[in-house]
């Protein structure tokens, strides 16, 4: 994700095939997609990534994981942990309205693991055979490590649909100023920056011939494109929620919505592991996974707009996307907010008028969605 401050598939089953799950590194691979022939142009970005050299092809796909393992390691993880609990800022955690940033760091690692497996590793192998078997060892320990540092995985499966305050949860931005919960997060924190310098190792060795070439394309044609398709069902599935939760604000329909982010949240977090091509020229990754969303603005944009779609497209990142969804729908993330509760905030009159529109948060969530799913489907538009 797009971090602001600067700081922008699909779970591996079987072999190669993803099911399942998002903003970029901040560390971004345009400069090397222009030098290899991207100039922009991202019509048919799958062909124009084909018919760049293989060693091209492998600079970007090393550099979209590598990314993703120093974002998740030193921004993600490090950037609110900072070097003591008198340090740490909490404002800095990703995805902390929802309680979902350790999903988040889970499929940011699948990411990786999802381009991996999907054919680099075994171009990798070719040339690095020992290399590439200790890198896959150390994908697995970095997810295990994710995984430990949530208080509600069961049988090693993160869940996230079903939380409740009683479950005695610790969000992650409460376990960084936990002795107990940082010495996991520490632990994790470890595991990425192993397996980020064994990546930057094997890209410097790695030796990729044209004859891997169909090994690059598995990886366009099994992880991204796919990847990218499943996360624009989400979207629109997101925005049909957020419709009917506009027409019908429920405790219902406010859970239903609420898992309708965390299903599209999991395949943008999953394909962050290569951003690279349209999700980098577009602008996508900022418009769609800019944090930390600025709540005072969206506050009192809520009182001075229409939530038109031509208006939520002129917003500044830190205010639209996914960040901005969860925040209107889960609340400031102090507690888990139930969803009895946020049916009652959402409809709640914004300003101090008596004659002010009620339901307005409402309308900007509708909004919100369908600005976000129109920059996923120029997304996916591009890479076909």
């Amino acid at each position: 994700m797009k971090k602001t401050i600067k700081l922008g598939i699909v779970s591996v089953v079987a072999s190669v095939m993803l099911v399942g799950c998002g903003g970029g590194s901040g560390s971004s691979s345009s400069d090397s997609a222009s030098s290899a022939g991207g100039n922009g142009d991202t019509t048919n970005y799958a062909r124009t990534f084909k018919t760049m050299p293989i060693v091209a092809q492998v600079e970007e796909l090393m550099g979209g994981v590598i990314g993703i393992a120093d974002e998740v390691g030193n921004g993600k993880i490090g950037d609110p942990l900072g070097e003591s609990i008198a340090h740490a800022d909490t404002t800095l955690v990703e995805s902390q309205f929802s309680w979902n940033s350790t999903m988040d760091f889970y499929n940011n690692i699948i990411s990786i693991k999802n381009v991996w497996h999907g054919g680099l590793k075994d171009i990798a192998e070719a040339s690095q055979p020992t290399q590439a078997s200790e890198i896959t060892a150390k994908i697995d320990e970095a997810l295990a490590s994710i995984v430990a540092i949530s208080d509600y995985d069961k049988d090693g499966v993160l869940e996230t649909t079903d939380l409740t305050a009683e479950d005695g949860l610790m969000a992650f931005r409460q376990q960084i100023l936990d002795p107990e919960g940082r010495a996991k997060i520490e632990n994790a924190q470890e595991k990425l920056s192993s397996l980020q310098r064994d990546l930057e190792i094997l890209k410097t060795s790695i030796a990729p011939t044209d004859e891997q070439l169909p090994l690059a394309a598995k990886v366009v044609d099994n992880v991204i494109v796919p990847g990218y398709e499943r996360l624009n069902k989400k979207a629109s599935e997101l925005v049909e929620a957020l419709t009917a939760l506009k027409n019908n604000p429920t405790a219902a329909t406010v859970t239903v919505a609420r898992n309708a982010w965390r299903a599209a949240r999991e395949p943008w977090e999953a394909s962050e592991g290569h951003i690279f091509g349209p999700v980098d020229t577009l602008g996508v990754d900022p418009k769609v996974d800019s944090w930390p969303v600025d709540k005072n603005q969206l506050d009192g944009a809520l009182g001075g707009y229409d939530p038109e779609l031509s208006n939520i497209d002129g917003f500044p990142v830190t205010m639209k996307g996914f960040h901005a969804i969860e925040y209107l729908l889960f609340g400031d993330g102090t507690t888990l907010e139930s969803a009895e509760d946020a049916a009652i905030r959402l409809q709640t009159p914004v300003g101090d008028e008596d004659t002010a529109e009620d339901k307005v948060r409402l309308g900007y969530l509708e909004a919100l969605g369908k600005s976000f799913q129109k920059d996923i489907q120029s997304l996916v538009d591009a890479w076909k």
